[in-house]
């Protein structure tokens, strides 16, 4: 049936004119959420959904949700683009976008319903939440959710997150296959994510047959800051003889490498000649001297706010399809600063 003779039918079957069907269909956000609704089941049903072009957007509010210090002058950077990444996506469409700070634990439940149940919000887009009361109250306001960077264990929230477990496994991969056996992996493992990451490291030492040591290979922080990864390297060098010290360290951020950075060169140590270093960034690529460079595996933050709106998109599209969890992958970027081992520092020492 062609697209006049839809949506004259749209029309008639909702008592709404056709220039409202058309402003629906055409994601424009001045129109009822009462004729929206209507107008968008009846399309549903006639099939003409299906139809329409895959870039049209037909949300006319998104609440996006993260943690608080991600809205802060010198904030959560990972966050930021992710939200950049969000607007970049409904920038070309008629969409109102609302950010609201929720913690990943102990999320404040009021403030979540008060925003995500606004009239004028249809769909929720949660970063970084780890608060499962807050996945059930989303999953009972009938309107589509992604999930961006966090786990719903109960599997009813389409999510999209980079596959942590990956990014791990391929950076310990590159330097195992050029020869490395002794790395020293500094990550905090305040959310599940970067034990994710951390099993992906493990992974890799399974796979090379490479004994791994929790004491020995991993350095935990608190938090991501240069401070604290200063500090935690800076007493570990000095508690472990120079003779057992890595041959690569893999900071988990860019913030932590420049805080590994400071403790190599009180040390006098030059990467990569006396040690190598490779580091997780983002594919962003910050605009500093450290982000061009340290050979990094990229993590991807901006994509996951252009794919959760294509989530929620394909969510409103189809009610009935299965649940997503749409992984992105990392890519490795070199810059130099990780090199070959030589034949001897290549040797594994098999412990009992």
């Amino acid at each position: 049936m062609p697209g006049k003779l839809k949506m004259d039918q749209i029309a008639a079957a909702t008592g709404y004119s056709v220039s409202t069907v058309s402003r629906v269909l055409s994601g424009k956000s001045y129109t009822s959420e009462q004729a929206r609704a209507a107008i968008v089941s009846c399309a549903r049903k006639l099939g003409v959904l299906d139809e329409l072009a895959s870039g049209r957007l037909l949300i006319n509010g998104i609440a996006v949700f993260a943690p608080a210090r991600t809205f802060t002058a010198r904030g959560d950077i990972f966050y930021q683009e992710v939200t950049r990444g969000i607007a970049d996506a409904v920038e070309p469409h008629d969409v109102w976008l609302t950010f609201c700070g929720l913690e990943e634990q102990h999320a404040d439940i009021k403030v979540f319903l008060d925003k995500a149940s606004n009239k004028n919000i249809n769909a929720i887009i949660l970063i970084g939440t780890d608060d499962a009361t807050i996945f059930k109250l989303a999953e009972t306001l009938g309107k589509p959710c992604v999930l961006i960077n966090t786990n719903d264990k109960e599997r009813v929230l389409d999510a999209v997150s980079p596959d942590h477990r990956a990014i791990g496994f391929n950076a310990m991969r590159y330097l195992f296959e050029r020869g490395h056996r002794r790395v020293l992996s500094l990550t905090s493992l305040r959310r599940e994510t970067l034990h994710t990451r951390l099993d992906g490291i493990k992974e890799a030492y399974r796979y090379f047959h490479v004994p791994f040591n929790a004491q020995r290979d991993v350095i935990v922080t608190e938090g991501f800051s240069a401070e604290e990864s200063e500090e935690a390297l800076s007493r570990w060098m000095a508690e472990t003889p120079r003779e057992a010290w890595p041959e690569v360290i893999f900071p988990g951020s860019t913030s932590m490498t420049l805080g590994v950075q400071r403790v190599l060169e009180k040390h006098g140590l030059r990467v990569p000649q006396d040690i190598s270093l490779i580091t997780t960034d983002f594919n962003w690529r910050l605009d500093t001297e450290l982000a061009r460079s340290v050979t990094s595996v990229t993590v991807p933050c901006r994509e996951l706010g252009v794919e959760a709106v294509h989530l929620l998109q394909n969510r409103l599209n189809r009610q009935g399809a299965s649940v997503l969890n749409v992984l992105l992958q990392g890519k490795l970027q070199e810059a130099g600063t990780v090199s070959n081992a030589t034949r001897h520092a290549a040797r594994v020492a098999i412990e009992n």
